[in-house]
């Protein structure tokens, strides 16, 4: 039920500040002019590159010019060397100038033997460049390479790297990072895989990945040159990366609806019973809490004054003159924002990467109330495992106060349109009347209208915090149990991006019982945090004044 009055909030304003101004110089002597010169450009970096592309190709026994270049070009030397497998395989030279154009070349003859190794070009002190090299006796094949994959995983690319002169078994400990490899290509998931000019002859390893998060290798052998041949490769995920999970999570938290009414009926009764007890003058109470609200010789003259002045009947006759009182007021809170469920908890799953199987999560929000408001601690233990298919199975244990999460239904009721900032005890002092309060009352010593108006909203601050904590006070904690089952999408690294399943599970106050049945639980990465603009200078230099050439 909404109520039939509006509370009245504040406005606020701001101002801003002044400019600097500077001086000239006395005409009798014309300042000096720094004369203008262009800035100095950076020089490009220079790069080194081979006009060959991709893997050099060779016979045994064949030559061939290797030429490379500088971009942009230069006059450096240029140094060579032969890496890995080489075996008998020459070069003309180990140095040479680059020409006008910024080219150098050098002669090499491919070794006796199949296999693969990597030519090394490098400038001292500048960039270097490798040029991967396969010699085949028997000549070349094309590999057509099949990926066989059953998972659930969205590939867009497959890259397939081909190592001659070995098998899965050497490189399946390197993947699904690249393996060494002395031809790579990718190509998109829809389109074939096709590896031209495969060495015929020694064994090749195939191995196959799509990022790092899926991966397959097939040895192959037997190649006979000019022909195609088909390879299948069979492809596994890499397991769910569970321990690097850092996910906002949401449960749909709709509990069975007759025992969880129950429950806020009864803490909504004991929160109402602790604020404004039922039969208790609402005039006593709340002088009351104002007189402990100063010290003991300001007490004495409250006491006074209160005595002399009649204030309790003053303050009487001022909360009956009000459109609702205290109590009717919190109990018309209580009946429009606890009539349903939360529907919702939010919060944030992280992994904790010293203790695999385990995670914290913090919780955010349940329904409307701030998580730490309801009375829920800032971190909870949970477990977290990952299970075949790509699923994430969580458990935990979620402590709450009844009282606490129907002061904050109260709160978001009495508070809905208010201004940012805005507090409970702004509300309820709006309800009580404390600005009006304070004119009635009057003052004692040194306090004023303006100041027992204040201790009037102090007063009902804390008596509505001490009657939130009814729960804690009777040690009634309340705990929601979770068991939750979610398909996961991971990165390239096969770390989850998101969660998407069910959950189950049942909430308690401590005494009564409500069951959740399967209700959904999404998960996704944490939004990246807006970047706050620069904070303005405190103390600015002032602009330079203009230079004035001399006639």
């Amino acid at each position: 039920m909404r109520l039939p009055f509006r509370l009245s909030w504040f406005v606020l304003f701001a101002t801003a500040g002044p400019a600097l101004l500077g001086c000239a110089e006395s005409d009798d002597e014309a300042p000096a002019v720094t004369p203008w010169s262009p800035p100095v450009e950076e020089a490009p970096k220079t790069q080194l590159l081979f006009t060959n592309e991709g893997t050099l190709n060779l016979g045994m026994r064949e030559q061939a010019t290797i030429t490379v270049r500088t971009e942009p070009p230069t006059s450096s030397e240029v140094w060579f060397v032969l890496l890995g497998d080489s075996l008998d395989a020459t070069l003309d030279r180990v140095a040479a100038p680059m020409n006008a154009e910024g080219a150098a070349t050098v002669q090499m003859r491919a070794p006796n033997k199949a296999t693969s190794f990597t030519l090394r070009a490098w400038i001292k002190d500048g960039p270097a460049a490798e040029l991967p090299v396969t010699v085949s006796g028997d000549g070349f094949a094309t590999l057509e390479v099949v990926p066989t994959y059953k998972g659930k995983r969205d590939v867009t690319t497959w890259t397939v790297s081909v190592l001659p002169r070995s098998t899965c078994e050497a490189v399946a400990p390197l993947l699904p990072d690249d393996a060494p490899a002395d031809i790579v290509m990718s190509a998109p998931a829809s389109e074939p895989l096709f590896v031209e000019k495969a060495p015929v002859g020694p064994t090749l390893a195939v191995s196959v990945r799509a990022g790092r998060y899926a991966w397959g290798c097939a040895t192959a052998s037997g190649l006979i040159a000019g022909t195609t041949e088909k390879i299948k490769v069979n492809i596994i995920d890499k397991p769910i990366v569970v321990g690097k999970t850092d996910l906002d999570v949401s449960f749909v938290f709709t509990p069975a609806a007759t025992p969880w009414g129950s429950m806020m009926t009864a803490a909504g009764k004991d929160l109402l019973q602790r604020f404004a007890p039922a039969g208790a003058e609402a005039s006593t109470w709340l002088l009351d809490e104002m007189a402990a609200r100063v010290s003991e010789l300001d007490g004495a003259l409250f006491a006074d004054a209160r005595a002399a002045s009649g204030w309790d009947t003053i303050t009487k006759d001022h909360l009956a003159a009000q459109p609702m009182t205290l109590r009717a007021a919190i109990e018309a809170f209580l009946a429009q924002g606890s009539s349903a469920p939360p529907g919702e908890l939010t919060g944030r799953l992280t992994a904790l990467t010293a203790v695999p199987g385990y995670g914290s999560f913090s919780p955010s929000r349940l329904g409307v109330v701030p998580a730490d408001e309801a009375g829920m601690p800032g971190t909870h233990l949970v477990k977290i495992a990952s299970e075949p298919g790509d699923n994430i199975a969580t458990s935990a244990e979620l402590f709450w106060l009844p009282t606490r999460y129907v002061g904050g239904v109260c709160k978001s009721v009495a508070l809905e349109g208010a201004p940012e900032g805005t507090t409970m005890g702004d509300a309820l002092a709006t309800i009580a009347g404390c600005d009006a309060l304070g004119q009635a009352l009057g003052s004692f010593g040194a306090c004023d209208a303006t100041c027992l108006a204040g201790l009037c909203q102090e007063a009902l601050t804390a008596r509505w915090d001490a009657a939130q904590d009814g729960s804690a006070i009777q040690g009634k904690i309340g705990l929601v149990q979770i068991f939750a089952a979610a398909g996961a999408k991971v990165d390239d690294i096969a770390v989850p991006v998101s969660l998407q399943g069910s959950w189950v599970g049942s909430v308690t106050d401590g005494a009564l019982v409500a069951s959740i049945e399967k209700s959904p639980v999404t998960g996704a990465l944490p939004a990246l945090p807006e970047e706050m603009p620069p904070a303005p200078d405190p103390d600015p230099e002032p602009e330079p004044e203009p230079e004035v050439p001399s006639p």
